[in-house]
C-alpha cells in the first residue's frame, strides 16, 4: 500500500470531521440564549408555583448554602424559595420548596430526577408533593415515624424529596431571620 491510498482517505475524513465540529459550534452558539431564557422561564414558574403569593423573587447570592441547599431566593412576600439536591436512588433529586415567613411550606416541586421511570419518578406528580403544602418542623416519611407517605416501591426518592425539604427548613431556621 503506498502513501497516497493511506492519506487521501485521512484527509477526507479530516474535513468530514472538521466540518462536523464546525456544525456543532454554530448551533450550540445558535441555542445557548434560547435555552438559557427556557430556563429562566421554567425557574420563574416552579419558584410561582411554590409560592403562589409572591410577585417577585431575587437571589441571595451571598447566602451560606448547607446541606443539599443549591440556591436561595428571597420572595417580596418575606418568604423564601430555596431549591436542594439530595441524593436519590438514580442520582440528585432537584427540588424546590416554597417557605413563608413562619416556617412553613407554601409549596414543592422536584424540577429535575433521575429517578425510575414509573416508580420514583410520580415524585413530580401533584398527589405526592402537594403533601408537603402546610407542613413545617423536621419531616420523615412515615415509615420513619413521620407524616410524609412515601411513593409505593420508591421509599428511597421519597426520604431523598423528604430531606430536600428538611435541609431548606433548617436553612430557613438558622438564617431566615438575617435576610
Amino acid at each position: 500500500m503506498n502513501t497516497k491510498e493511506v492519506v487521501k482517505p485521512a484527509v477526507v475524513l479530516l474535513i468530514i470531521a472538521s466540518v462536523a465540529a464546525a456544525a456543532l459550534g454554530a448551533v450550540q452558539s445558535i441555542t445557548a440564549e434560547p435555552i438559557k431564557i427556557q430556563e429562566e422561564k421554567t425557574r420563574a414558574a416552579s419558584m410561582q408555583a411554590v409560592m403562589p403569593e409572591a410577585g417577585s423573587f431575587e437571589e441571595i447570592t451571598d447566602a451560606e448554602l448547607t446541606g443539599s441547599v443549591t440556591a436561595v431566593y428571597k420572595a417580596d412576600n418575606g418568604g423564601f424559595v430555596i431549591t436542594t439536591a439530595p441524593g436519590g436512588f438514580g442520582g440528585a433529586v432537584d427540588t424546590m420548596v416554597g417557605i413563608d415567613a413562619d416556617g412553613v411550606i407554601t409549596g414543592l416541586r422536584v424540577t429535575k430526577h433521575a429517578e425510575t421511570p414509573g416508580l420514583g419518578a410520580k415524585s413530580t406528580e401533584p398527589s405526592f408533593y402537594e403533601q408537603f403544602t402546610g407542613m413545617s418542623g423536621t419531616l420523615a416519611v412515615t415509615k420513619d415515624g413521620g407524616e410524609v407517605v412515601p411513593i409505593t416501591s420508591s421509599t428511597i426518592t421519597s426520604r431523598a424529596v423528604t430531606s430536600g425539604a428538611n435541609d431548606a427548613l433548617e436553612w430557613f431556621a438558622a438564617n431566615g431571620g438575617a435576610y
